[in-house]
């Protein structure tokens, strides 16, 4: 039935429990619908498809097959670990993304899944934003002290660079004033780890007790990195965990339980990630982007080829026209890219002189690949048979 309704795109995320930190890691029947999720694409054989799983999943035996049955089906796989703090969300949360496309080459998204990154992580008071206008939030040092200072009076000098006008229509969450006037907030950490951070940190990856207050046993035992006593920072509460994990403020969770809400909250892919990947995917399917040159291309036509500053350059440039020619298209088949370029329209019209050079570009990075795959090989192959010779 999937089949008959043709996708171009097919996506999913198989359950992780098998593969968790959280977990005991022990590979089962939830580790087999791994496998599964690769049946179905190849059996429907979308255009595209994504995988999303815990970093560790990638080590898994059970990917591992599954990545088998899609090379072997044609598709080119990015496998790439993403921090969602450089997506948009105030949350250091690795995911591994996979992301698979019929007739490309491995790794082809890459590039642009970097070039859509942020140049900082996220952090609660980005999520925030206005609502601390133009206050400024200081940690007091003594528990009690005013921590919510503004620009109308002496305030602690670190303040002096938050000044940030607020715009006369705006009204903050109410929710929030705890928050923002405790400065830092507190969630329950992974077995030892810091349970305790300050509004100008990501937040650690949401779990299902994250907005749990401390217990004892913290209280007692803190971690040594908390920048303030657990007492004196915030509790989070469900809709901050929600808007943490990438959700609107108005998201209405009121159809179920609190419990379950948590559970939801804690297994969804954040949302602004998820945006993230998608424009990358429909900017590349309608040809709006090109892989990046590696810089190694460069210094291996004049480590061998000879090629001068300017050969190089211009190399780069007709390869990468080539490519905007091809729509972004990588091809795992040089006789298929050498003709899907032969017959689009624009290339048909250029010089036949230019049409040469566009050719030489592609057949020079195939080499290029070629020569590294070898050599990526052959250290392995040393490798191997180092440690066969040391056991």
């Amino acid at each position: 039935m999937l089949a008959a309704l043709a996708p171009d795109i097919l996506i999913g995320g198989p359950p992780c429990q098998d593969f968790s930190a959280a977990g005991e890691r022990v590979e089962g029947e939830r580790a087999a619908l791994t496998r599964a999720f690769a049946m179905l694409v190849v059996v429907v054989r979308p255009t595209w498809f994504v995988m999303e799983n815990v970093t560790l999943a990638a080590r898994s035996q059970a990917w591992a097959d599954a990545r088998a049955m899609l090379v072997k089906a044609g598709y080119g796989l990015t496998e790439t670990k993403l921090d969602a703090s450089y997506y948009g969300v105030p949350q250091r949360r690795r995911r591994l993304f996979v992301i698979g496309r019929l007739g490309e080459q491995h790794g082809f998204l890459e590039s642009a899944l970097v070039a859509a990154r942020s140049p900082e992580p996220m952090t609660i008071r980005n999520m925030l934003g206005e609502a601390l206008g133009d206050a400024c939030s200081f940690q007091p040092r003594v528990s009690g002290r005013r921590g919510i200072w503004t620009n109308d009076g002496p305030a602690p000098t670190t303040c002096q660079s938050s000044k940030r006008p607020i715009p006369p229509n705006y009204r903050p969450h109410a929710g929030d004033s705890v928050l923002i006037d405790a400065g830092a907030y507190y969630t329950r950490p992974y077995y030892v780890g810091r349970g305790v951070r300050t509004l100008d940190e990501p937040a650690p990856a949401v779990i299902r007790t994250t907005r749990e207050r401390p217990r004892p046993h913290y209280l007692a035992n803190p971690h040594p990195a908390d920048p303030v006593p657990a007492t004196m920072a915030a509790v989070l509460t469900q809709t901050q965990v929600s808007r943490i994990q990438g959700f609107p403020i108005e998201w209405d969770w009121s159809s179920a339980g609190s419990r379950d809400t948590d559970q939801m909250i804690a297994n969804a892919v954040p949302a602004p990630l998820a945006e993230a990947i998608g424009r990358v995917i429909l900017a590349r399917e309608a040809g709006e982007t090109i892989p990046e040159i590696p810089g190694q291309f460069g210094q291996w036509l004049r480590r061998q080829h000879g090629f001068s500053k300017a050969a190089v350059r211009n190399t780069k440039t007709r390869f990468n026209r080539a490519r905007r020619l091809l729509s972004g298209r990588t091809f795992a088949s040089a006789a298929l890219e050498t003709a899907t370029l032969e017959a689009t329209e624009e290339f048909a019209f250029l010089p036949k002189g230019t049409r040469s050079d566009l050719r030489k570009a592609l057949s020079l990075y195939r080499d290029w690949q070629s020569d590294a795959k070898r050599r990526q090989t052959r250290g392995r192959a040393t490798v191997l048979d180092i440690e066969a010779i040391a056991a």
